[in-house]
């Protein structure tokens, strides 16, 4: 049986390798480098820790783009870090050296299809923005989320969440991958179409969440009320339902949802969601057990400001405005909670 061995290093690893054995090597003139040898010799730096190389690497980079989300995933180490930051920091003092740098645009984003196979247990936090591409079923970041086992805060914009029998088979796939990640406290949905879905996604976790932002996200009463129902209601310290049109569900299902979180909640985001005077000032009495909220984000009432058309407003009156600001503060304080802070937002043109 034949086995096959790894392929020898390249020419210019081992010349970059060379001169940086250890922090105590002296460092090589860089200006006598070809610009060839500035990408082998800033992984080196990165595979030994070799501070002093990393600063002085950057201040003499001959690329406007510079990438470091890779050699962070396979050498994580914060003393290597700090010292490309340090040697960003005395840049402009840097322009009488030999060698001037071109570096203009720093990149931290982790590429999962660089990554493959590597020490994913040290992520805590990940945003993905990319859903075309990163969260397709046969993606290398659909395979490799369950992997990352130590995740605490997870962000999707933008994802497609196919829950048709046609689609069912991509977010089955993804929803399997999530259902890994055992440590998983913070979750942050934005801008994808999950209407009366939410069960679908949130069941799937083992553990409850502290955090639960899910904005512009076309969310029904029955998604409100699965998340009354569920066991995350009674942990969360953080709910943004922005962006949802919440009319239907003041109070009803709503009010419901703020029983459940009543013992934990400490910031509740209610922001872009079209409500009336009367409807807020509901939902001020409905949350009146809520005894950790401090602060809430409600959208400028209907009332306050004029329609144009059926996307855009006009400007706010600030008289409407301030009568009901009024009334909320009167509210508050028979309520004996003067120290809760209830800030208006403007609108934002609807989807």
């Amino acid at each position: 049986m034949e086995t096959s061995s790894p392929a020898p290093p390249r020419l210019l690893e081992l010349a970059a390798h060379s001169p940086l054995s250890s922090e105590a090597s002296p460092l090589p003139a860089l200006e006598e480098f070809t610009v060839s040898l500035f990408p082998p010799l800033l992984t080196a730096a990165f595979a030994k820790g070799h501070k002093k190389a990393l600063k002085a690497l950057v201040q003499a980079w001959p690329f406007p783009f510079l990438r470091l989300g890779s050699l962070i995933v396979q050498w994580p180490n914060q003393d290597s870090l700090q010292a490309v930051l340090d040697g960003l920091e005395v840049f402009p003092a840097c322009r009488a050296c030999p060698r001037r740098s071109e570096l203009r645009v720093l990149d931290f984003t982790l590429d999962f299809e660089q990554v493959q196979g590597q020490d994913l247990d040290f992520i805590r936090e990940l945003e993905v923005f990319d859903w075309f591409r990163a969260l397709s079923e046969h993606s290398l970041f659909a395979t490799q989320l369950g992997r990352i086992c130590n995740l605490c805060s997870l962000k999707l914009a933008y994802y497609h969440w196919a829950f048709s029998p046609e689609g069912r088979q991509s977010s089955s796939y993804f929803l399997s991958q999530l259902s890994k990640l055992g440590h998983l406290q913070k979750l942050h949905l934005s801008y994808s179409y999950l209407s009366g879905n939410l069960q679908q996604v949130l069941s799937c976790l083992q553990t409850p969440l502290h955090t639960l932002e899910i904005r512009s996200c076309t969310l029904l009463d029955t998604d409100i009320t699965y998340l009354s129902q569920s066991f995350h209601a009674t942990h969360l310290k953080k709910l943004d339902l922005s962006g949802n049109n919440l009319s239907h569900v003041v109070p009803g299902p709503l009010e419901t949802l703020l029983e459940e979180v009543s013992g934990t909640l400490h910031s509740l985001g209610l922001s872009d969601n079209p409500i009336s005077r009367a409807g807020l000032l509901s939902l001020l009495e409905h949350t009146a057990g809520l005894m950790e909220l401090k602060h809430v984000l409600y959208r400028i009432p209907v009332e306050c400001f004029v329609y144009l058309d059926g996307l855009s407003w006009g400007p706010v009156n600030e008289e409407k405005l301030y009568q009901v600001q009024a009334e909320l503060q009167k509210l508050l304080q028979a309520l004996q909670w003067a120290d809760m802070q209830w800030t208006p937002t403007c609108p934002h043109p609807w989807p």
